[in-house]
């Protein structure tokens, strides 16, 4: 693909915060700002002056959550003015609302006028007022404000030493919308009267030269948040910027643009689940990225905003009236706690997101003078969805006459219908139970608007709440609904229960909980480090419930909407009056949660009939005749996982001895829990594993709440001996995969010609081109970045898809058809496909724009009696050796390959190739006693022996 700049397209457009503009008219960023050219994937953009490596450490960052910050925009000039006036409250309630979705610090964008500065200070003084964890920085709008470097200087030094500045490692934090008017010896200058702070501006017309901008400690792409023409954002741009920049490189998100004035007249395209496919490729780069920038909170003139309409705004903007975004806001908050954390969190509630916009992108309005604007015809016309379910359900979509109703399996899925005039309505149901039945009143689709609007209507639907307690409960909505478990956006929770902030007990879902007092709870070192949700319905009730059915002994309850769970609280935490936990509940404003940094704490008796045991002194759990010895709690990083060949399976019925039975089923001798649902297999544990103490496994099963099963990125690992153990003449597991990639295996007792060995496995079929028009992407479910990236560690990660593919030396992406975005899924030369693999140079992994795919099937493969071996060896292709050999695992390892011959010798090696050699006496048939070595991972079968093969060739 040639390089193409957007350059050309832009010409002509002014920054929405130009001093041009009306003394009122609402402050803007344009995306559309002539800021970067645009470098195809896979292209070599000149290095300059010997800018970073992508991929080395940013300086002096404070290590946190794997260095992995969020930021939320906020234009200042958006809080007061003629139709904006902002309040102490109303910076207060933004505070609380930004912070209670787990974004670190505000972007507080300012300009010239003086107000500005009052605005500044009254969010200064509010974040200290409420306590909030959320820091704040300044963002200088050098489009609108003069580069006066004494008075910038001055600013910043004023709230260095406030408690809510941001800091990276001590130094305050610094950003800039522009800044080229500084010049590199500017922002050295102001660095250096402001204590050395830490500054990452957006400077365009860099490109090529950020060597020479040493000063820099950062330069984050505003643009990247959006796609510059009519086609679905990629990470072109990311990774462009990434080879000149590397780690120094920050990024931004966003979900939607419009505008619609006489002087800026457009709209981006944000069709195609934009929002959530950003959140995605930002989770795939997020080992090279530390510093992600959201768009924005109160951007209403261009319709780029999450946060809610206050008062009378925003007057003078009507394609923003009655359409709130907020919904895009909660829905973020998974993908920022994932970003920040490494996994995504569990799914606790069933929820579906919704929006789209108000009439087709083709319409001809009756009574609009401006015209239709600019990318008009890039809208599509549709009805856009997320479903967030607990469990497999059944989830309809309709808007006016199109309907349409899918099958969804437990997680995130992602659904589109297209529109038609009529009201949005959004349903699940599961086991013929109503759980979900929407539709908003405040919303239609009409064929022939009166004005153009193409912002977007974004709304949710949220399930009733899974939470018993022996109190009264009450529930009102203000719309009807056909069932009385449906629920709406705007239905509250209440409970007769109060609850003062002094030593009471609770009874909750059988438990009696004891009030132990109000601590102080550091976002850096929480109290409880369990479980973690953020409600807006949340009451002392509801999140005592949620840790009781989690297995947890601890709950508390913060900031009103949050509540967190855990084993046992972090000793050294300071107590605090009782007075400074008297926030109201977000569920019940007749109880307390706790307040900012302050928790609520209760404690209940631990539980005398769990099956398992926690502690790190080792057990034993028989399963299936094997004995398996708990080896302790580990610390399980998401791109080296302790247990990494045996791949994993998530379900919601996972249980220690399901896991245990699992692997076991497959060969392997080591086996996880972790995170509740899920299970890890292995043949060893990764070298340097770090150990964790034992209460950071103490999170429960998700089949039996009476067993502890890891906790967030925490595994609690078993093991088993490698003789005596058991196998039925046919094993058939239906759970998901390991690196061998056999979901479904069929092993034989014995190794006797003709018996046949049947995995399920990913099969390479060659190099395919990726799609040159859409979305691109052959594979649409999942990607991953890797720095040990192989297609076998790729095929581990798809596991639950039908299509593995590898791409560009580091990429993983997954799914379960190859998409009809243009993809021709016609078969190119090896050659197209030549990019060494992270993990094993000898392996290929795809190139750019090509991928290196392997589908799910069946594969059997027939044994042929046992052979001569030596040191010429019979089979050159691969070999291997392993504890848990067994003759599936070695069958799964070469057919990953692309092999169709696997043989295994001496109880745990495995060899692989496409043709036999005869060289040295090798590949001779010999008699069948000669292989009589049983396997190390299972002592019923045979793996050769002493230079001798059990060989098995594809049918």
């Amino acid at each position: 693909m040639a390089v193409r700049s957007v350059l050309p397209l832009l010409l002509g457009i002014f920054l929405a915060a130009s001093p041009l503009l009306p003394t009122c008219a609402a402050r803007s960023h344009s995306l559309r700002s002539p800021h970067h050219a645009r470098h195809a994937h896979g292209t070599s953009p000149n290095l300059v002056n010997g800018t970073l490596p992508w991929g080395s450490e940013p300086q002096l960052l404070e290590k946190r959550a794997g260095e992995k910050y969020v930021f939320m925009h906020h234009i200042v000039g958006n809080t007061l003015e003629c139709r904006y006036p902002y309040t102490p409250t109303d910076w207060e309630n933004d505070l609380r609302e930004i912070a209670a979705k787990g974004v670190d610090a505000i972007a507080l964008n300012i300009g010239s006028a003086d107000w500005q500065r009052t605005q500044v200070q009254a969010a200064f003084d509010a974040a200290k007022r409420i306590n909030t964890p959320v820091k704040l920085f300044y963002s200088f709008d050098f489009t609108e404000m003069a580069c006066d470097l004494g008075d910038i200087v001055s600013r910043i030094n004023k709230f260095a030493d406030y408690p809510n500045q941001f800091k990276v490692g001590g130094r305050t934090f610094v950003s800039s919308y522009a800044g080229d008017c500084l010049g590199n010896g500017g922002w050295a200058s102001l660095k250096a009267q402001t204590g050395n702070a830490y500054v990452m501006p957006f400077i365009w017309g860099l490109e090529g030269q950020f060597g020479n901008w040493n000063a820099l400690d950062s330069w984050y792409c505003w643009g990247c948040a959006y796609p510059q023409g009519n086609y679905d954002k990629n990470t072109d741009d990311d990774k462009y910027y990434m080879s000149q920049l590397g780690s120094r490189y920050a990024t931004t998100i966003s979900a939607w643009q419009f505008t619609h004035f006489s002087y800026k007249n457009w709209y981006l395209r944000g069709d195609n689940w934009l929002l959530n496919n950003r959140w995605e490729q930002l989770m795939s780069m997020r080992n090279d990225l530390t510093f992600v920038e959201m768009l924005t909170w109160n951007d209403f003139g261009e319709a780029n905003y999450f946060g809610p309409i206050r008062g009378t705004q925003p007057s003078g903007t009507y394609w923003a009236d009655n359409f709130p975004h907020t919904a895009w806001f909660d829905m973020s908050e998974y993908y920022i706690r994932a970003f920040k954390s490494g996994s995504y969190p569990a799914i606790t509630k069933d929820v579906i997101y919704y929006w789209s916009k108000p009439h087709p992108a083709g319409a001809i309005a009756s009574g609009d003078s401006i015209g239709r604007g600019n990318g008009f015809d890039w809208a599509m016309d549709n009805l856009w969805a997320v479903a967030f379910a607990t469990s497999p359900a059944q989830v309809t979509l309709k808007l006016g006459g199109s309907s349409k109703t899918f099958d969804v399996p437990a997680g995130v899925s992602k659904l589109t219908i297209p529109a038609s005039p009529g009201r949005i309505t959004v349903q699940m149901v599961r086991n013929g139970q109503t759980v979900i039945n929407e539709t908003p009143g405040g919303f239609e689709y009409v064929q022939n608007p009166v004005r153009y609007n193409l912002n977007a209507y974004v709304g949710s639907a949220i399930g009733a709440a899974k939470v018993e307690t022996t109190t009264t409960t009450s529930t009102t909505s203000t719309t009807s609904t056909t069932s009385a478990t449906s629920t709406t956006t705007t239905t509250t929770s209440s409970t007769t229960t109060t609850t003062a902030p002094t030593a009471t007990t609770t009874t909750v879902s059988g438990s009696t909980w004891t009030f132990q007092g109000c601590f102080e709870d550091r976002s850096d070192q929480r109290i409880l480090d369990g479980l973690f949700t953020s409600a807006g319905s949340n009451t002392v009730s509801q999140c005592l419930a949620s840790c009781a059915s989690a297995g947890f002994a601890y709950g508390g309850v913060e900031y009103g909407r949050e509540c967190f769970c855990g084993a046992s609280p972090r000793a050294g935490a300071a107590v605090k009056p009782a007075s400074d936990c008297a926030m109201p509940c977000a569920g019940n404003s007749a109880e307390l949660c706790g307040s900012g940094n302050r928790l609520g704490l209760y404690s209940r008796p631990p539980s005398t009939s769990t099956t398992t045991t926690s502690t790190a002194a080792p057990m034993t759990t028989s399963v299936g005749g094997a004995t398996w010895t708990y080896r302790g709690c580990f610390v399980d990083p998401g791109d080296k996982r302790v247990l990494y060949d045996g791949g994993f399976t998530s379900v919601l019925t996972n249980t220690i001895p399901q896991c245990l039975s699992t692997c076991l089923s497959k060969g392997y001798a080591f086996a996880g829990v972790e995170y509740g649902r899920e299970c890890y297999c292995g043949t060893e544990v990764r070298a340097g594993a770090q150990g964790s103490a034992e209460g950071q496994c103490s999170q429960a099963c998700a089949g039996d709440s009476n067993q502890l099963c890891g906790g967030g990125n925490r595994i609690g690992v078993y093991s088993r001996a490698l003789t005596g153990t058991t196998s039925t003449t046919t094993t058939t597991s239906t759970s998901t995969t390991s690196t061998t990639a056999s979901t479904t295996s069929t092993s034989t007792t014995s190794t006797a010609t003709g018996a046949a060995v049947t995995v399920t496995a990913f099969n390479p079929k060659g190099c395919i081109a990726e799609g040159t028009t859409g979305t691109r992407r052959a594979l649409t479910g999942p990607s991953f970045t890797r720095g040990d990236l192989t297609p076998q560690v790729c095929n581990s990660l798809c596991a639950s898809y039908n299509y593995s593919g590898v791409e560009n030396g580091n990429e993983c992406y997954c799914g379960n058809n190859i998409s009809n975005n243009g993809a021709t899924g016609n078969i190119l030369a090896a050659s197209s496909c030549s990019a060494p693999c992270t993990g094993d140079a000898s392996q290929k992994c795809g190139g750019s724009w090509t991928l290196s795919l392997s589908v799910k099937a069946p594969t059997v493969f027939t044994a042929q009696g046992c052979f001569a071996d030596g040191g010429d060896r019979m089979l050159r292709g691969y070999s291997t050796s392993r504890s848990g050999m067994t003759n599936e695992v070695c069958v799964g390892i070469c057919v990953e390959r692309g092999f169709g011959m696997a043989a295994t010798q001496n109880g745990g090696e495995c060899f692989c190739g496409n043709e036999i050699w005869k060289t040295g006496g090798v590949g001779v048939g010999v008699a069948s006693s000669e292989c009589g070595m049983k396997c190390s991972g299972n002592s019923a079968q045979n793996c050769g022996s002493a230079w001798r093969n059990s060989l098995f060739i594809r049918a």
